[in-house]
């Protein structure tokens, strides 16, 4: 019907094609069915990523620096490394004493002790933080030195390629046997060709160039140079105003599918805050009662401000709210717009269930602690015990299996990794034939694409844009009370009580009322953004500030910029809408947030990227939305394609842990690990039909 060309170098073929249907019940022609070719959408992310200037050219909004091409002179190059290296080197010995003062640590008796949990560092990883550091402190310096459009100029490699720091050490090589059939457990070796792709502690990665402003690590600012609204204050006015329009309203999707989100998410972005030699349980930014700042702040940590009269927290005399940064990754110190440190591997490989290296016992299975959770998974901070009893079954599932496995009396191969091998690849079965259908509706999953080949020249990584925005939107699905079922008996329970004590709950019970209790929508619920991570239900954290503020910190551009972006990449043909002011965003929100938008913002250029999940377009079908699911299918399009163990392709798999694959979901994994005498068909589903287990 109609063809459009799209941007990049690429046409995009748009049609809708009506095609005869035949009836086999009735033999004849019914009618017609519609056929939408997928898309071809590039789906890997640039090395050097380069500032995104579409919307802003269609809009008539000046791009910084957009005509300046000065690069700046790096004849000082080593004289200011020794000095970052100084100061680099002075910080990591802070941060070490800092580790050992309580003063600077969060007590056992504070309700978010835990929370911000820092794990302790190899001497390896260490280097490679340090490093990191020297070209962080060396960027900040050159960019007070020559300004900020030639130093964006060489980040995007415009002025010389691949400029590194002198005095740093080459990336370390790492030879793959080609001929394992296995993988290994920190993702190395998963591409032959670039053995670190994908692979444990890489950067995430930035599809187009962070907008800090100052190019290097300061938060952006208005499109007018004045400060972005107020972390808390914006918040929880778009709590207030959801309140208002809401709707109270829920769905019928299930928390199961919440908890399987967060699931999926964990293992492909393990999230890594700034860590030092010594493990502690968080460090401080806020006193202990939370009424202001503390005296003892490292660079550690940076604590989030609540303005008076906040009707959450000013009762209870909170100013403040502990915060702390991510760690960024440049082991290579390569002068380059650099993304937070992933401390998990990329791929979609239950690698926060099996952990960073092998762990089994004699006979190849996994220890399994509280509901089936494995060791990695009970020790991750903050989890729930819902998050715990779902990884569980996996870990069940793997025990199982070497169970069969060994019944047999004959195994081709370790017995613990063909256990493995045939556990995640029905985990992204899973995944790819269960969740992003549901996610996506039957008509955007079809044309997301996702039969490809196994592509190694791209890079396996998660983008910026998925890890601090559109990969959050589970989190505002999240209601005030969640279903406990122990025997049958069902009970409702504050949200936040099932992250403390966890051993003390039926895992049956709690799967149970995970699958019964609804999802919240079109609500920023208490439990959200007041009260998460409470211990007594009178004063908690507020996750979607902690959304927000990593929102900002990765540095990523506003929410227009990465729509233009993505429309583009899809081939949309109004994706050269410009929004020149607030009353045009009436396609993406609802009057009265755009009423808010307008009190909060200088300009609808400003909205920050985190609030694409109030992008009320949904594609036919799909409980994501449009802006969401785009960004969403690229990522899960790249992971797939990427993965040389993907379970479809993966030659390890007999002919047997194929069938048993195709035949294994959700409901499966629910009656064979779980004592529940009725499991669900459809498990995302709140009051799906139910079929009797042992059936």
């Amino acid at each position: 019907i109609s063809t459009r060309p799209g941007g990049r170098g690429e046409s995009y073929l748009h049609e809708l094609v009506l095609l005869p249907s035949l009836s086999p019940e009735k033999g004849h022609w019914d009618g017609y069915r519609f056929y939408i070719p997928k898309l071809k959408v590039r789906y890997d992310l640039p090395d050097v990523a380069e500032q995104y200037d579409g919307y802003n050219r269609v809009c008539g909004y000046e791009t910084p620096c957009a005509y300046e091409n000065s690069c700046p002179n790096l004849g000082c190059l080593n004289e200011l490394e020794k000095e970052a290296y100084i100061k680099a080197v002075a910080e990591l010995l802070s941060n070490e004493e800092k580790s050992k003062c309580k003063s600077y640590l969060v007590s056992e008796e504070e309700f978010d002790h835990g929370f911000f949990q820092t794990a302790e560092i190899t001497d390896e990883e260490y280097r490679g933080v340090q490093q990191t550091l020297i070209t962080d402190k060396f960027l900040k310096t050159l960019v007070q030195k020559v300004g900020k459009c030639p130093v964006k100029n060489l980040l995007e490699g415009k002025c010389s390629g691949n400029v590194t720091l002198p005095s740093c050490l080459g990336e370390k090589q790492i030879k793959c046997n080609p001929d394992y059939p296995y993988r290994t457990y920190d993702g190395t070796c998963n591409n032959l060709h670039h053995a670190t792709w994908g692979s444990r502690g890489r950067p995430l990665k930035h599809p187009i160039a962070p907008c800090y402003s100052d190019a290097v690590s300061k938060p952006a600012r208005s499109i007018f140079n004045a400060p972005l609204p107020q972390n808390r204050k914006l918040v929880r006015e778009v709590a207030s105003t959801l309140e208002q329009i809401g709707a109270r309203s829920s769905a019928k999707i299930s928390m199961f599918l919440v908890f399987l989100s967060e699931l999926v998410n964990t293992d492909m972005i393990g999230r890594a805050t700034k860590r030092v030699r010594h493990p502690t349980a968080g460090f401080r930014g806020c006193t202990a009662d939370g009424s202001d700042r503390s005296a003892c702040v490292s660079t550690l940590s940076n604590p989030l401000r609540v303005l008076p009269k906040d009707d959450c927290f000013d009762p209870i005399g909170v100013g403040c709210l502990n915060f702390s940064p991510q760690e960024n990754s440049n082991d290579q110190c390569e002068l380059k717009h650099v993304g937070q440190r992933n401390a998990e591997s990329s791929y979609l490989d239950l690698s926060s269930v099996y952990g960073k290296q092998p762990s089994y016992d004699s006979n190849g299975k996994l220890e399994l602690f509280t509901c089936g959770g494995t060791r990695p998974i009970v020790e991750s901070e903050p989890s729930s015990v819902q998050f715990f009893a779902l990884g569980g079954l996996f870990g069940q599932l793997h025990n199982y299996c070497v169970d069969q496995v060994r019944s047999c009396g004959q195994s081709k191969g370790p017995v613990e990794e063909r256990c493995r091998a045939f556990t995640i690849g029905v985990y992204q079965k899973i995944i790819y034939e269960q969740l992003l259908p549901f996610l996506f509706g039957e008509q955007f999953y079809s044309q997301c694409g996702f039969d490809c080949e196994y592509n190694p020249h791209v890079e396996a990584s998660v983008s910026q844009l998925y890890k601090s925005a559109a990969g959050r939107f589970q989190h505002i699905w999240i209601p005030e009370t969640l279903f406990y079922m122990p025997n049958g008996d069902r009970r409702s329970l504050p949200f936040h009580e099932f992250f403390h004590n966890t051993e003390k709950y039926d895992c049956n019970g709690v799967l149970a009322g995970a699958v019964e209790s609804p999802i919240s929508i079109n609500r920023f619920t208490d439990a959200y953004q007041c009260l998460f991570y409470s211990v007594d239900g009178k004063r908690g954290t507020c996750l979607t500030c902690i959304d927000l503020a990593r929102n900002r910190e990765a540095g990523l551009c506003p929410l227009l910029t990465y729509k233009h972006y993505l429309e583009e990449l899809f081939g949309e043909q109004d994706s050269s809408k410009c929004y020149s002011n607030f009353e045009d965003l009436q396609d993406m929100f609802n009057p009265e947030i755009i009423k808010l938008m307008k009190n909060m913002y200088h300009s609808p250029a400003d909205i920050d990227a985190m609030f694409c999940n109030l992008d009320r377009r949904l594609p036919s079908g799909a409980s994501l939305p449009k802006f969401v699911a785009q960004a969403t299918c690229l990522e899960f399009k790249r992971l797939k394609c990427t993965d040389r163990f993907f379970y479809t392709r993966n030659p390890n798999l007999g002919e047997g842990a194929r069938k048993l694959i195709s035949n294994l979901d959700l409901t499966v994994l629910l009656a064979l690990f779980t004592n529940l005498h009725e499991v669900p068909t459809q498990p995302l589903i709140v009051d799906s039909t139910k079929v009797e287990a042992a059936k």
